[in-house]
Order: structure tokens, then C-alpha cells, then sequence
């Protein structure tokens, strides 16, 4: 099955998302919009794993999250991947990146030991909202989303950690959260 780990974001954030995102679809675009309930913020992506290593992955997540209390972030501003010259991801970003950067390299950590392999990149927590095509009708759109860089899109109090299979379908991917690991360190 194919998985990954990843934090939710709440409705109201999604509801703002929402409306950013039916703002940019009015623009003559070849991008592939994601739908609002599948956006969240991944964690660590996983890929296709053997249902004899879930098990393995839920202890990981469990001992990563068990170490963190409930925390809040805020969404705000809009960017690209890799750059405005040559987008390929449309995001909208996230605050407080230095928690979620501890939290991505002691998922890498646990996992490693399990054999998964540390990603190359770096961890730039985001979320994203829509993945280009082709550069057909571009700039226009790339100037109404610079217009959201300042954007505060709302606030998230993350309190769990989700374990989600993607199931790939022509439509788009249809996710299923499998697992949830609660943030519940006790405050001393």
C-alpha cells in the first residue's frame, strides 16, 4: 500500500484554502487542482510499503509524537516549487517550520531504523494546493498568487500525527487515514 505521514489542517483553514484555490480556477490553466480534503502538511512519504511493516511505522510514529505536547501553527503566504521562473507546485505555506523540521528529522530518525531511507532534500513544510501541467495561461494566475504572499490563511493546533494510504484513481488519489498518533508529551 502507499502511505505517508502527515499532520490535518482544520476546516476553517480548508475553507480558506478552498477559496484561494476557486480564485486561481478561474484562470485558463493546465493545473492539477487538489481537492480540499486531501490537503495537509506530509510529514515523511513513505511509498509503497508491505502490510507487515505498518506495524513498525505506527511504534515510530507513536514514539515521535508521544515526545511533542499539541502545538499550533499558523498558515500563511503563498509560494511555488522550485521557483516563479519554472513552477511545478503551487503551496500555501506554514509557520513555526523549525518545530515541523524537529518533527520530520525524528520520523527520518525512527524510520530509519526500519530501513526507510532519509530524503535527499530538505524538509519545506507546505501545503500543497495544485501541481502545473503546462505553462499555458501561467502568468496571469502566478501574479494573482504573488497578490497572497502575506496572506494569513488561519491557525491549525496539531494534536496528532496521521498515518494515510493513497489509493491513485484517474479522479485523483482518494486518501484513508489508517493511524493516529496523539502529541500527548506531559507538561512538567
Amino acid at each position: 500500500m502507499r502511505l505517508f505521514i502527515a499532520l490535518d489542517i482544520s476546516e476553517d483553514v480548508r475553507r480558506e484554502i478552498n477559496s484561494l484555490i476557486k480564485r486561481l480556477k478561474t484562470h485558463d490553466t493546465n493545473i492539477r487542482w487538489v481537492r480540499p480534503e486531501n490537503i495537509h502538511i506530509t510529514i515523511k512519504f513513505l511509498g509503497e510499503v508491505s502490510t507487515e511493516r505498518v506495524e513498525g511505522i505506527k511504534r515510530a510514529m507513536s514514539k515521535v509524537a508521544s515526545g511533542h505536547q499539541a502545538f499550533e501553527l499558523i498558515v500563511r503566504g503563498t509560494g511555488v516549487f522550485p521557483d516563479f521562473t519554472r513552477p511545478r507546485v503551487l503551496w500555501v505555506g506554514i509557520e513555526r517550520e523549525a518545530l515541523l523540521e524537529e518533527i520530520h528529522r525524528e520520523i527520518n530518525e525512527e524510520l530509519a531504523h526500519l530501513g526507510f531511507e532519509p530524503e535527499d532534500r530538505a524538509f519545506r513544510p507546505h501545503l500543497t494546493i495544485g501541481r502545473v501541467k503546462s505553462t499555458r495561461g501561467l502568468k496571469p494566475l502566478l501574479k494573482d498568487l504573488r497578490g497572497y504572499m502575506d496572506r494569513e490563511f488561519g491557525k491549525i493546533t496539531v494534536s496528532e500525527m496521521v498515518l494515510v494510504k493513497s489509493t491513485l484513481k484517474p479522479e485523483g488519489a482518494e486518501y484513508e487515514t489508517i493511524f493516529n498518533a496523539p502529541m500527548n508529551k506531559e507538561d512538567l
